[in-house]
């Protein structure tokens, strides 16, 4: 749904084609719109993020901190500012962040994430340029999941940053930015 509001938003702006970047679920999103729009998409930046879909174990984990969202409230996943990141400085703005979301949101961005599909098989189809960028201390997707796109990916380049965690974009900006600066010289 959310690949089909971006294109929707695309449309409505009128532009035909675009640049594409994600992080983390945001990599999910752009992942979706690659495969059901690829003609529109002139290249991607996947960060902090992966193809392959969730294991049951996981599947059945976010289920379960969905309910605890719906029970308790945001509050639940309070906790999860702790893991966004391998800079301790940083736990403060995700707390925040995250503590000014709607249940509603919270839950639907979980159940979403639980059910995408695998993307893994879709990215041979990919021609466009991509760029990867993942922290080697990332808490939450391990980098190997970048490495196995880009093994897939002959196109790709892959950025690992050393000390760096789930968000790449906050803890090393420069560097990210670079990266996805790549795209544009493809």
């Amino acid at each position: 749904q959310m690949a089909n509001d971006l294109a929707a938003l695309l449309d409505q702006l009128q532009i035909p084609q675009t640049y594409l970047a994600g992080h983390s679920m945001g990599g999910y999103v752009a992942l979706a719109f690659a495969h059901a729009y690829p003609e529109r998409v002139l290249g991607m930046g996947l960060v902090g993020s992966q193809a392959a879909a969730d294991t049951p174990e996981r599947k059945a984990a976010r289920s379960a901190t969905a309910g605890q969202v719906a029970a308790e409230g945001v509050q639940a996943v309070l906790g999860m500012s702790e893991k966004l990141s391998a800079d301790p400085n940083h736990v403060a703005f995700f707390r925040e962040l995250i503590g000014r979301q709607r249940p509603a949101g919270v839950i639907g961005g979980l159940r979403a994430m639980a059910e995408r599909p695998d993307a893994l098989a879709e990215l041979p189809d990919f021609s466009f340029p991509i760029v990867l960028v993942h922290g080697l201390a990332d808490a939450l997707i391990p980098v190997e999941r970048s490495r196995e796109m880009s093994a897939q990916l002959p196109q790709a380049i892959l950025v690992e940053l050393p000390g760096v965690g789930h968000s790449p974009a906050q803890e090393a900006p420069g560097e990210t930015a670079e990266t996805l600066k790549k795209l544009l010289k493809k």
